[in-house]
């Protein structure tokens, strides 16, 4: 296990990429923005990811992902925002009675909860601690590239908030580090954009990372045949650019994601969420994550 990285919090205040601190749109490698808009199908929860924002998703915060019941999940640093909206068209009220409760301790990530609840899937928490070294999907509602940098280059300047979108992308966890945070760290996944191989788009066109306004936004893997939210994007190694370099063993040329590993936390979420639906309990046993893998 890969301890003490200090990633950058990705937050509406802070330029980060598109899986941080506000929604996700992710940044792809080799597809422009009006790519990987849709349900990428096969049962996929890219219903449960919403944006954080005042009505008309004026002045977005960040990325939520509905548990059931209207209860959503988010990073801690998002600044809350009156309502979210799954499709960008249909808004839902956050419920002002409920304050928005800390998962735990120095852990980047919260509960709120929603007036009514939302006509979308719910999220399955992750409850094992058998996430895969294998490609898992990146869903948020962040700005994507700058226009004018063209597909396939390896250094990715972000666009600005005309780029705003739901997108999908994928990538894959290489480990577990621990990210700081308040006085203390969390237990986070993390992916690094690009290979050992030499070929930045290891995973071809829709290698993703994460943006400014991605902070919340959701990382799932199939385990089992069943989708499952496995970590919450909350930090990225720098702003402003998403770097698609060669990966090293000891030093990645490539940025980090970081993303608050859910089935650490799992207790405490259930803990603030009365009779959850039996979509967030779902366990699975599979090979332990190892860390980071050398070459």
């Amino acid at each position: 296990m890969q301890t003490g990285w200090l990633g950058k919090l990705l937050g509406g205040a802070v330029a980060v990429i598109a899986a941080a601190p506000a929604c996700q749109a992710v940044i792809l490698f080799g597809l422009d923005n009006s790519a990987n808009r849709t349900d990428p199908g096969s049962g996929s929860p890219f219903s449960t990811v919403a944006l954080v924002a005042d009505a008309g998703k004026a002045n977005p915060s960040g990325s939520a992902v509905h548990l059931g019941g209207g209860y959503m999940l988010t990073a801690n640093h998002v600044g809350m925002r009156p309502y979210v909206t799954f499709d960008g068209s249909t808004f839902y009220q956050r419920d002002l009675s409920f304050s928005p409760v800390q998962v735990a301790a120095n852990v980047d990530m919260q509960v709120f909860r929603l007036t009514t609840t939302p006509t979308v899937g719910s999220a399955s928490l992750y409850g094992g601690f058998g996430e895969q070294i294998a490609p898992a999907l990146l869903v948020g509602w962040g700005v994507g590239r700058n226009p004018t940098v063209p597909v396939d280059s390896a250094s990715v300047a972000w666009g600005d908030s005309s780029t705003l979108a739901k997108r999908w992308g994928i990538n894959t966890p290489r480990g577990l580090t621990n990210v700081a945070y308040q006085s203390g760290t969390y237990t986070s996944i993390y992916t690094v954009l690009g290979t050992d191989t030499g070929t930045p788009a290891g995973l071809g066109d829709s290698e993703a990372a994460a943006t400014l306004y991605d902070s919340g936004s959701a990382l799932f893997q199939k385990l089992g045949g069943i989708w499952y939210l496995i970590g919450l994007t909350t930090a990225v190694e720098t702003g402003g650019t998403s770097i698609f370099g060669n990966d090293t063993s000891a030093s990645p040329n490539g940025d980090i994601n970081a993303f608050a590993r859910v089935s650490t936390y799992r207790s405490s979420i259930l803990s603030i969420i009365p009779e959850p639906s039996s979509a967030l309990l779902g366990v699975v046993s599979l090979l332990l994550l190892a860390g980071r893998r050398r070459h």
